[in-house]
Formats: C-alpha cells, sequence, structure tokens
C-alpha cells in the first residue's frame, strides 16, 4: 500500500469519527456556511452532489490504485495516483454557471527507461494507455504529471423533464497542459479539445442518476521529438440511491481511447462497482466514495487490469454567490 493511499484511508476514518470538526462561529445549523439560507437537508445536498455541474463548491481528492501488466514489465507493476480537483462553479447571470474543474495528479510509478521505447512515448500509466516498449527497472518515482482543466457552461437551473426528473447539460473546452516534472509521466504537449455531459437526475423519490462525459484531446504544440496526443476519455455515470440513509451503488469508471496506439492497443475499457456515502462531519458536508473495477479490455502489450479506488468529496463554502455579470445587467 502505498504512503498516499495511507494517508487517504487515515484521513477516512479521522473525518468519519464524531465530533471530528466543530461548529463555526457557534452557529447551531450544521449546514450554514454551505448553502444560501442554511437550511439544506442532508438529502438535499447529497442530491446536489450527484449533480457535477451544480451549484455546490467541492473538492474532490481521489486515490486510484492500479496494478498493470504486459510487455516490458515482464509481471505486475503498480501505479499510484492522487488527484486533486476543485470544483467551482460560478454564476455569470441568473440563468447561467460557468463550472470548471482543473485535475491535478501525482502518479507513483516503477521507472521507465524510454530511450529504447520503439514508440517514442511514455507507459500505460501516463498519456491514455499508450503502451511502450522499454526496459522497467526496480526504483520508484513519485512526481507531478500532466494537468488537465476543463471548463462548462451550463444551465444554473437543470431543465425539468416530463416524469419529474431534470436533465444536466454542460460544454466547453478542455485542456491539457505538460507540467509533467518527469518525462513518463507527461505528453509534453500542449492539447486542446471539447469536452461535454449529459446527465438525467432522478425525481425526488426517483433512484437513478444516468449519465455521460466525455473529453477529446489534440496536441498543437510542444516536444518535436515526443508523439502527437490523439486521445478520448468517456465516463458512463451510474447510481442507484439505496432506501437507507444517503448510500449509493454505482460507478464512474473512465473508458480511454488512444487513437495514436496500435489496433490491438487502442482501448481501455473497465467495469466498475462502487459505493458512496454522504454524512456530516461537524458543520461540513462529505461523500465518500469507494469503488473497484477491472479491465475487460485493455491493451494488448501494456495496459492496466484492475484498480480500487477511494474518493473523499467535502463540500467547502461558496466565494462567490451572486452572478458575476449582473453589473452589467446580463
Amino acid at each position: 500500500m502505498t504512503w498516499l493511499t495511507r494517508i487517504l484511508l487515515a484521513a477516512t476514518v479521522a473525518l468519519t469519527a464524531h465530533g471530528a470538526l466543530g461548529q463555526p462561529g457557534g452557529s447551531d445549523d450544521p449546514t450554514d456556511g454551505w448553502d444560501d439560507d442554511g437550511e439544506m437537508s442532508l438529502e438535499e445536498i447529497s442530491r446536489m452532489l450527484d449533480n457535477p455541474l451544480g451549484n455546490l463548491w467541492v473538492i474532490f481528492l481521489e486515490n486510484d490504485l492500479a496494478r498493470f501488466k504486459g510487455d516490458p514489465a515482464d509481471g505486475w507493476e503498480t501505479v499510484n495516483t492522487f488527484m486533486v480537483q476543485p470544483i467551482l462553479p460560478i454564476p455569470l447571470t441568473e440563468k447561467w454557471n460557468l463550472v470548471s474543474r482543473p485535475i491535478i495528479p501525482i502518479v507513483s510509478a516503477p521507472k521507465f527507461d524510454l530511450s529504447v521505447s520503439r514508440f517514442g512515448d511514455c507507459p500505460g500509466n501516463c498519456d491514455s494507455q499508450t503502451p511502450p516498449r522499454a526496459s522497467v527497472g526496480s526504483d520508484r518515482k513519485t512526481e507531478l504529471a500532466d494537468t488537465f482543466l476543463w471548463s462548462m457552461l451550463s444551465p444554473a437551473e437543470p431543465p425539468k423533464l416530463p416524469d419529474g426528473s431534470s436533465f444536466v447539460w454542460g460544454i466547453g473546452p478542455s485542456w491539457r497542459f505538460p507540467t509533467a516534472t518527469e518525462n513518463q509521466f507527461g505528453s509534453e504537449k500542449w492539447s486542446v479539445g471539447p469536452s461535454n455531459i449529459l446527465l438525467r437526475l432522478p425525481p425526488p423519490e426517483g433512484h437513478w442518476t444516468l449519465g455521460l462525459f466525455h473529453h477529446h484531446h489534440w496536441s498543437f504544440a510542444g516536444d518535436s521529438d515526443r508523439k502527437n496526443v490523439r486521445t478520448s476519455q468517456f465516463q458512463p455515470i451510474y447510481w442507484y440511491k439505496l432506501p437507507w440513509g444517503q448510500w449509493s451503488i454505482g460507478g464512474f469508471p473512465m473508458i480511454n481511447v488512444n487513437w495514436e496506439a496500435s489496433n490491438d492497443n487502442k482501448l481501455t475499457l473497465p467495469l466498475e462497482l462502487a459505493l458512496s456515502n454522504t454524512f456530516f462531519v461537524g458543520p461540513m458536508p462529505i461523500r465518500v466514495v469507494a469503488g473497484f473495477n477491472y479491465s475487460v479490455v485493455r491493451p494488448d502489450d501494456y495496459g492496466q487490469r484492475w484498480m480500487f479506488k477511494l474518493a473523499l468529496v467535502p463540500v467547502i463554502p461558496r466565494l462567490i454567490k451572486e452572478p458575476i455579470l449582473s453589473r452589467f445587467g446580463l
């Protein structure tokens, strides 16, 4: 177990203890500061957390512990990725939000010798599962990987469907920046492409949240000695609300397609099952998600076989509540 996983597990135990956090400013309302009127129930907050383009500000902390297999590892190798993902919706007008989500990954993985790679690119733990033909050593490296940023324009209030459910949608650009501190953990390319999401939120008495998130990247600048980036990611979202508390079962696996790889190494397709629960820690609403996935389709040469993920999603106070374009009459 890596040190990042240990930190997340320890944080989970600490945060679930009663009285881990005190009430701010002596307030008796546990939701004070996390919504506009301090009267939201835990069930309402849980429903809002189901919407990735909702009005809550959250810090999505995710740790993925994955096992890879294939050439050149000559056996199993462990790759650990810890991601910090603040989600900060900003009201532009009364009707429209701008939702931005930077993804800052720190990767711990075996050290690869890229100098003998036949493909001239990084191994499967970066650049969307590009398989290498490179030697792998016993040393491990923990480094910052490429940073991602997607921003979407979305309705502030999702439109209602005839059955009482809500239809969430958003569209905008997605960027990939060459911030990796080790070349095997990044593309050394600047990339951009479209991102979008379609999601159905259930009515108040419903159970199913269903949706699809997608983004694509093309490289347009960077190191000319590295391969071009042409990748797609598809993330199905499926959650079923269980009949007790704020528990849900479902998943949100990431399907990766690397269009620059050979046909036998393009696709990583995992199946996932996860559990989530939302609760208060003192005054703070928080969601914990734990899940496991197995790649039923993966690159032949070197690819991810299975992954255990653990996520903590604390809700933080919104600093921007009024529409920023209202001063212009919009």
